[in-house]
């Protein structure tokens, strides 16, 4: 009997020392934690170097190593997740953190994929962020916080000042009128006008201004003139395609671009100011960099050029609003250790110092309320050894004041939300661009642009082009 007695005891002494074993092996073990994201260039570069720096310091001591990988563009990224997701062969498994903009989020969060970062923070650290930044993940109910604020950007308007300042010195234009949409149309007809009368062609006048991201421009005016087109109703679309408000969005942006006032036809606007098609464009601060030195004509012959950002244009007797955008993180499901380190890296690299670096290697904004303040930014980058340089220097100056002073806007992602942007993204320019080409078929015919444009700038056209938003946007609901 005793001696059968020995192995069941030395099996318990075994088990016993294993069962230590394990209980003790997490804690002394690092905690990898894995992101994927879309950065290239500058921006891969240096979130790079602060991945690294992460591992180094805060990584380093609380047993924390982050990996990260880029997966080449925004639609890559969103291919790979949902691949997946999918278990498709060949595919990796989910990481702990990925870049995703709302749409995706949600799209996640409703297949009970990721997890509530709000949890995770305290009320001053929820509170230390840009409200609207952390706003954007509040999903209802019991997802608060499904979006970690990274990095985000919001629109400007770039001017070309070696075009404009003959033109404002000889016709009396004023940058003040930029300020508003209504401002912004009647300056382009005088440009218009004033580019038309230096040669004896008839109508060859040129165009002032183009949008990158119409969609924006009906989102935010809308949202501005009291009717936002659309909107989250407890994750489906709710439309509110007010006419009195579509006639005023149409009338600022149709009517001058079908006179020739406004123009469309590179893949970025920054494209159209290039060529010198244009001489001012709202787009993205994110494309700071991109903001061109110098406009080369349809003859070969280049210009250097000096631009300046100024702010967003609103309509008039509104509250000042822009979009706030850019791709956040979201933290799949895991367990608690791993989720606790996963947020660990999140705050730091929203921190202060890191996050000025980041945003200003990549043309992004900070994220937090303290960051966004050009001291901060400038003492932070000073005492890194770095600066800015002089194009982002432009666009953050315009910017952080912006951030800080409009409200922020963005729209609640929805079932079909994709459907509903696209709706609204081409409608009106595809209406406008193909009315246009006819106005300049009767120009080229004899036929005064006066009376040209006339003929497309009516009731009939804009209730043809009303009702059948209204309807595409109806039809999602159902």
């Amino acid at each position: 009997m005793k001696k059968k007695l020995v192995l069941p005891i030395l099996l318990a002494g075994t088990f016993t020392l294993t069962a230590c074993s394990h209980a003790e092996a997490p804690d002394d073990r690092p905690v990898h934690i894995t992101m994927w994201h879309y950065y290239n260039g500058a921006q891969k570069d240096q979130f790079d170097k602060l991945v690294q720096e992460f591992n180094d310091t805060v990584g380093a001591d609380q047993k924390i190593i982050a990996e990260t990988l880029s997966k080449g563009s925004l639609t890559e990224l969103q291919d790979a997740v949902y691949e997946s997701m999918d278990g498709k062969t060949g595919s990796d498994p989910l990481p702990n953190l990925c870049s995703s903009y709302a749409d995706t989020a949600y799209n996640l969060y409703k297949r009970n994929l990721i997890a509530d970062f709000r949890p995770f923070l305290t009320d001053e650290e929820y509170e230390s962020y840009v409200p609207g930044y952390v706003e954007e993940g509040d999903f209802g109910t019991d997802a608060s916080m499904m979006i970690f604020p990274v990095a985000k950007s919001t629109e400007v308007l770039t001017l070309n000042r070696t075009a404009w300042e003959p033109f404002a010195a000889e016709t009396g234009a004023s940058l003040e009128n930029l300020s508003s949409w209504e401002g912004l149309a009647k300056t382009a007809r005088m440009y218009y006008e004033w580019t038309d009368a230096q040669t004896e062609e008839p109508n060859d006048g040129k165009a002032f201004f183009g949008r990158d991201s119409f969609a924006n421009y009906m989102l935010i005016g809308s949202h501005q003139l009291g009717h936002a087109i659309y909107e989250s109703n407890q994750g489906t679309i709710k439309a509110d395609a007010d006419e009195e408000t579509m006639r005023r969005l149409w009338d600022n942006y149709y009517v001058p671009y079908i006179h020739g006032y406004y123009l469309a036809e590179g893949q970025f606007r920054s494209d159209d100011l290039k060529t010198g098609r244009i001489v001012a464009y709202a787009g993205s601060t994110s494309g700071a960099a991109y903001t061109p030195d110098q406009v080369t004509y349809d003859d070969g012959n280049t210009e250097e050029i000096t631009c300046s950002i100024l702010p967003l244009p609103n309509f008039e007797g509104t509250e000042e609003i822009a979009v706030q955008q850019g791709a956040g993180a979201v933290m799949f499901d895991s367990d608690e250790k791993t989720e606790k380190a996963a947020v660990t890296f999140l705050k730091w690299l929203s921190d202060d110092s890191q996050n000025i670096r980041f945003s200003a290697a990549s043309g992004y904004l900070p994220v937090k309320k303290s960051a966004n303040d050009m001291e901060q930014i400038e003492a932070c980058l000073k005492e890194q050894g770095e600066e800015l340089g002089p194009k982002l220097s432009a666009m953050l100056n315009t910017a952080i004041p912006q951030v800080n002073q409009y409200g922020l806007y963005t729209a609640k992602p929805f079932d079909h939300a994709n459907d509903a942007r696209k709706v609204i993204d081409m409608t009106m320019p595809e209406v406008a661009a193909q009315n246009r080409a006819q106005v300049q078929a009767l120009l080229d015919q004899g036929v005064s642009l006066e009376e040209a444009a006339a003929r497309y700038d009516t009731d009939e056209i804009f209730k043809q082009w009303y009702d059948d938003t209204e309807s595409q946007l109806a039809n999602l609901a159902e």
